[in-house]
């Protein structure tokens, strides 16, 4: 009897696992949408295009969104919305340049996360200002079958250590 249990929980235990991990080549191509939506964000920005950042961000009144500025803290749609609006007209000419790009997609094929660097060149207040080795990281779900943004942070490093190690 104990080892019809054993038995039964196995066997339990691998078709529950199967039922949620997709399969390899699903990942892949996952990670591939997750890719093209990851990289839209720069088209967002090159583009100034509220419509298109709208529909690949989340609307939840929770997410939370970091850009580089230290005021940059963005707590749910709607306040990032307001943000991206204001800072649309307070540039012009944004070209960014991506590289180091890495995604991940979750066994379950619904979460993703990503990092990135990228390097900004625009003109702001008619000078032009050079942004490089941003870094960019962030978290998607699919929801819907299409991948939005949950969280994002954009950090631009400081020069040397603040220790040696």
């Amino acid at each position: 009897m104990k080892s019809l249990f054993i038995l039964f929980n196995l066997t339990l235990l691998f078709i529950l696992n199967g039922c949620t991990q997709i399969k390899e080549a699903d990942i892949e191509a996952e990670k591939s949408k997750v890719k093209e939506v990851v990289d839209q964000f720069e088209q967002v920005w090159e583009q100034e295009d509220m419509e298109l950042f709208s529909i690949i961000i989340a609307h939840d009144p929770g997410s939370v969104f970091y850009g580089t500025d230290a005021a940059e803290h963005f707590v749910g749609w709607d306040v990032l919305k307001k943000a991206a609006e204001t800072m649309f007209p307070a540039f012009e000419n944004i070209k960014i340049t991506v590289r180091d790009q890495v995604i991940k997609v979750h066994s379950s094929g619904n979460v993703a996360w990503f990092s990135q660097i990228w390097d900004w060149d625009l003109i702001a207040e008619g000078q032009p200002v050079s942004v490089p080795d941003c870094r960019f990281t962030g978290v998607l779900e699919k929801r819907n079958n299409n991948w939005v943004f949950v969280q994002f942070h954009n950090s631009v490093p400081v020069s040397g250590q603040a220790a040696q190690y």
